[in-house]
């Protein structure tokens, strides 16, 4: 019995394992991923441990998108080698790959404690708590990446995006331009840049990223087009327009590039160019909803109805839209209403739907059961409105013949400029409120005489509105009409600023009342005993034009479409006087008009004499 150990050639058995791994290597970078595997796998079968080849294997695999095979031979490499920090981190980019952060994350966790000045590690820990939302955390990561690679594009890419999200807009614009320095070859790097700047009050280094980028990206339509619209975030009309043009030249049929010169051309009053781009815009995009949403209030803003409302419709396919449809019940398109219960449905803004109210008289008087389906602030005072038999918050349950959203009634009603106002006044408060802030005013604003004034004034809507910042104005730049004599002023401002009036008591006859506002019935009634309002373009101001008191309307160079163009009237509020911008921003030179014509009004004989 022969008990001996048979001999081998050992060095030819690795040699053969080293020409079995080249070829597998030489498949894998030619591509061809199955041969390379099979040669891969071949190896295996003679040396299960075979750290090389167990590592190529998983990556194959990997690139050959079998990710469970692929996390299968990282595991057994890991067997074979837990120090190796590198597999501990590729372990965890297919954790996080296939839907698995809290694994990924131990992974990357692991990897660190063999390799902890690694950036690409720190990097990749960072994007796994970042998809997972855990923004803080992200951060120290990609803080430690950095430290390591102060040159890492990627971590400051990163760290730019997670403060601008939150809100830390020095910190985001910071962020931004050190790696604009590092690559200025990506466009949307540029204009996240200047939206930074933007934020964070930094306008002086704007106008340097511009000249960059636009002589970088001379000869790059889409990359004009991105800068274009970061322009227009940051209120750079005329920079924005000029940019959009330059991309036209290049490429006449962007549609987009003539959807931001819109947007700018709005911003400074040029409604004529602003048509010509917006019809442009349209014609290049015939089924995108941006462009014919938009087309349609550039047409209703030159007073074309017919053809405005009828593209309005295309504000319904808008994603924030989708919800409000009344499941089972038709959509209104103009058949009869004589007897039919009517759900009659609020949207956008509240000064939308307070102007829109007006619909459920016109439907009432038709011979319809108006209920009205609105924003909860306004549930009183729609209650208050002609036409209205109920009122509810959230979707009734009752059942409905038609529906239809306020904003859509005007086509199938064939709205025209001659029909307006349609109806008006079509809100009036109670008795009981109204005599009860008459007592009130009374008391606090006694008359000295019979002609003077009490005038109610609010200077600034909801913050979040999209361009608030036009529209609104500082409490201090009206100084000049509380120095007008014979007038007491009334400030209805609800809000965060509501309290900001009590600074000027004591300069100026100038009472607070916005705390004692509960809803829009106590601001009616408020209207109701003055003799004025003055306020810039929110709700209020439509509240006073519904229920036909005396208003004027401060608005900006981009007013509004419902204000149409050039107008010192409006035709739905008959009440109501408008005081124009003639240059953006330019609100002092509105104040003085305003001024003149309330010392006019306040103090007739003394603008005679002089």
């Amino acid at each position: 019995m022969n008990n001996s150990i048979p001999s081998v050639n050992r060095p030819a058995a690795l040699a053969s394992i080293d020409a079995c791994m080249a070829r597998a290597d030489a498949h894998f970078r030619a591509r061809r991923l199955a041969e390379a595997i099979y040669e891969y796998e071949q190896i295996l079968k003679r040396q299960p441990r075979h750290l090389q080849a167990l590592h190529h294997a998983g990556i194959a695999f990997f690139e050959n998108g079998q990710l469970d095979e692929a996390s299968k031979f990282f595991d057994r490499a890991l067997h074979v080698a837990p120090q190796r920090a590198d597999l501990w981190e590729q372990r965890g980019l297919l954790a996080a790959l296939t839907g698995d952060p809290i694994a990924a994350e131990a992974f990357f966790h692991r990897a660190l404690a063999f390799a902890d000045r690694s950036a690409t590690i720190y990097a990749n820990l960072a994007d796994c708590l970042r998809s997972s939302k855990r923004l803080d955390e992200a951060m120290t990561y990609y803080a430690k990446s950095l430290e390591i690679e102060p040159g890492s594009h990627h971590a400051l890419r990163s760290l730019a995006s997670i403060s601008q999200l939150s809100g830390s807009h020095d910190d985001a614009a910071t962020y931004w331009l050190r790696a604009w320095a590092i690559d200025p070859t990506r466009a949307a790097d540029g204009a996240e840049l200047i939206q930074a700047l933007g934020k964070a009050g930094r306008a002086d280094l704007i106008g340097t990223v511009v000249s960059q980028m636009r002589k970088y990206f001379a000869d790059n339509a889409t990359a004009l087009k991105e800068l274009s619209f970061a322009l227009n975030c940051v209120d750079r009309a005329e920079d924005a327009l000029a940019v959009a043009n330059q991309g036209l030249r290049l490429d006449p049929a962007n549609a987009w590039l003539h959807h931001n010169a819109t947007f700018a051309l709005s911003m400074l009053g040029d409604f004529q160019q602003m048509r010509t781009h917006s019809i442009e815009a349209a014609r290049l995009m015939p089924d995108n909803a941006t462009m014919q949403y938009n087309l349609a209030t550039t047409l209703l803003r030159f007073g074309d109805f017919e053809e405005g409302w009828k593209r309005y419709k295309w504000l319904d396919k808008l994603a924030e839209n989708e919800d409000a449809a009344v499941p089972g019940v038709p959509l209104w398109k103009g058949e009869s209403v004589a007897g039919c219960d009517f759900l009659l449905v609020g949207e956008q803004g509240l000064g939308d739907e307070l102007q829109f109210l007006r619909c459920a008289d016109w439907l009432h008087r038709r011979g319809a059961n108006v209920d009205v389906w609105i924003h909860g602030p306004l549930a009183e005072i729609a209650a208050c409105a002609a036409g209205v038999r109920d009122v509810y918050v959230t979707r009734p349950s009752a059942h409905y013949n038609y529906w239809c959203r306020m904003l859509r009634m005007p086509e199938y009603m064939h709205l025209s400029m001659s029909m307006l106002p349609v109806a008006m006044p079509y809100l009036r408060g109670t008795k009981h409120k109204r005599q009860q802030w008459q007592t009130r005013i009374d008391a606090i604003s006694p008359k000295r005489h019979p002609a003077q004034l009490r005038v109610g004034v609010v200077w600034a809507g909801s913050p979040t509105h999209g361009l608030d910042r036009y529209r609104s104005i500082s409490l201090d730049l009206l100084k000049p009409l509380f120095s007008v004599p014979d007038v007491i002023w009334h400030s209805l401002q609800k809000g965060e600023l509501e309290r900001q009036s009590e600074s000027l008591a004591l300069e100026f006859e100038l009472r607070t009342l916005g705390p004692q506002i509960n809803d829009f019935t106590d601001t009616l009634a408020i209207l109701e005993t003055l003799d004025l309002l003055i306020t810039v373009d929110t709700s209020v101001a439509h509240l006073a034009g519904a229920a036909g008191l005396p208003v004027w309307m401060l608005i900006p160079t981009c007013a509004d479409w419902r204000w149409l163009i050039d107008r010192t009237d409006s035709p739905w509020y008959p009440s109501m006087r408008l005081f124009r911008q003639r240059t953006p921003g330019d609100w002092t030179s509105v104040v003085e008009t305003v001024r003149q014509a309330l010392q006019r009004r306040a103090c007739p004989c003394e603008v005679e004499t002089s």
